[in-house]
C-alpha cells in the first residue's frame, strides 16, 4: 500500500515542477480571442468530475495526479502558443523592417508605409501594423495606435515601434534607424536559430536512450550472454 502512495506523490511533484517551469509568459497574441468563461468552467468541472471518478474507482493518488494534469494542460497549451507566437514575431520582423525601409525610401510617409506593409504581411507583425493602420481611420493618431503593439504582439517589436512613433511624432529620419534595426533583428533571428541547434542534441538524447540503446544492447550483449549461459549449462 505504501509503494503506490509514494509513486503517486513523486508523480505529483514531477507534474507540479513541470507546470511551474512551463508557466505562460506575459506575451499575448496580436488579436486575442475573447475569453470563453462558460467553456472554461465546463472544462474545469469535467476535469474535477473525471478526477473524482478515478480517485474513487482506482486510487486517490491516481485521481489527484489526473486532476493536476487536467489543471496544468491548459497552462501548458497556452505557454506553447505564446512561445510559437514569439518565434513567428522574431522570424517575420526582418522582412517587415525591410519592407518599411523600401516603402519610406520610395517616398511614402510613415502612415502609408505602415498600412502598405500591414497589407502584405500575414504574420503577427503584419497583423499588428494593419490593425494600427485601421485604428487611425477612427481618428486615432498613428503613434498612439502603434504604442500598444509590444503588449499585443511581443517585446521584439518594441524597438521598431519606438522608431515609428518618433518618426510620426517628431519627424525624425527613419531610414538609418530602420537599417540598424534590420541588422539587429537578423542577428536576433540567427541567435535563436543557433540556440535551437544547441538544444537539438538534448532533444535527441531521449530517443537515443529509449530506442537505439536497447537495440544496440540486444544486438551486442544478448548473443554473448546467451552463449555464456549455454556454456555454463554444459
Amino acid at each position: 500500500m505504501a509503494l503506490p502512495i509514494v509513486l503517486g506523490l513523486l508523480w505529483t511533484a514531477v507534474v507540479l515542477l513541470w507546470g511551474w517551469q512551463t508557466r505562460p509568459r506575459q506575451v499575448r497574441s496580436p488579436a486575442p480571442a475573447p475569453p470563453k468563461p462558460h467553456s472554461s468552467k465546463t472544462t474545469r468541472a469535467a476535469g474535477v468530475a473525471m478526477a473524482a471518478v478515478i480517485a474513487l474507482a482506482v486510487h486517490p493518488v491516481v485521481g489527484i495526479g489526473m486532476g493536476l494534469m487536467m489543471w496544468i494542460a491548459p497552462h501548458r497549451r497556452r505557454a506553447l502558443q505564446q512561445r510559437r507566437l514569439q518565434a513567428e514575431v522574431i522570424d517575420e520582423l526582418p522582412e517587415a523592417i525591410d519592407l518599411l525601409r523600401l516603402a519610406i525610401s520610395s517616398g511614402l510617409n510613415v502612415h502609408l508605409a505602415v498600412a502598405a506593409v500591414g497589407e502584405r504581411l500575414l504574420g503577427p507583425v503584419g497583423l499588428g501594423l494593419a490593425g494600427a493602420a485601421q485604428r487611425t481611420h477612427t481618428g486615432l493618431r498613428l503613434a498612439d495606435a502603434l504604442e500598444p503593439l509590444p503588449d499585443t504582439v511581443g517585446e521584439p517589436v518594441r524597438p521598431l515601434v519606438r522608431v515609428l512613433v518618433d518618426g510620426d511624432r517628431y519627424g525624425t529620419e527613419l531610414e538609418p534607424a530602420l537599417e540598424q534595426l534590420a541588422a539587429d533583428s537578423r542577428l536576433l533571428r540567427r541567435r535563436r536559430a543557433e540556440e535551437h541547434a544547441r538544444r537539438l542534441p538534448l532533444r535527441l538524447l531521449l530517443p537515443l536512450v529509449a530506442c537505439i540503446l536497447p537495440a544496440f544492447i540486444l544486438l551486442t550483449l544478448a548473443p554473448v550472454l546467451a552463449e555464456t549461459l549455454t556454456t555454463l549449462r554444459q
